[in-house]
């Protein structure tokens, strides 16, 4: 779980660095629109390969829909928060990492369903 959590985190920070590209027109910004809806997935493969997650494919797939679903229930943090810089980062950021870790956790729990044996308990 620390690996899938640090993980998230850099998926985060780099999905924040290509937010702060800069814009010169709407094109432009359409480009980064759809950049940063596509980016999601091959930065959480590399970055789940890079943390030797089980399962890492998996993650690259699955944890961005995780993302996603976290970022619709998420609460509004600039009423938290006064900086709007940190509450921007907490908006793109906690998705993130939670769904990273989300992943991790059916990814856990599935590999542990699959690894009990056929015949039930031995003992």
């Amino acid at each position: 779980m620390p690996r899938a959590a640090l993980a998230g985190a850099a998926v985060a920070v780099l999905l924040l660095l290509l937010l702060a590209y800069p814009t010169t027109d709407s094109d432009s910004e359409l480009k980064l629109a759809m950049a940063f809806a596509l980016a999601p997935f091959p930065l959480s493969a590399v970055a789940a390969g890079l943390a030797r997650l089980p399962h890492w494919p998996a993650f690259g797939l699955l944890a961005p829909f995780a993302m996603l679903g976290v970022a619709v229930i998420q609460p509004d943090y600039d009423v938290w928060v006064l900086s709007e810089t940190l509450a921007f980062g907490m908006l793109i950021g906690i998705p993130v990492v939670v769904g990273f870790m989300l992943t991790a956790l059916l990814s856990l729990l599935l590999s542990e369903k699959t690894a009990r044996p056929a015949g039930g308990d031995t003992a």
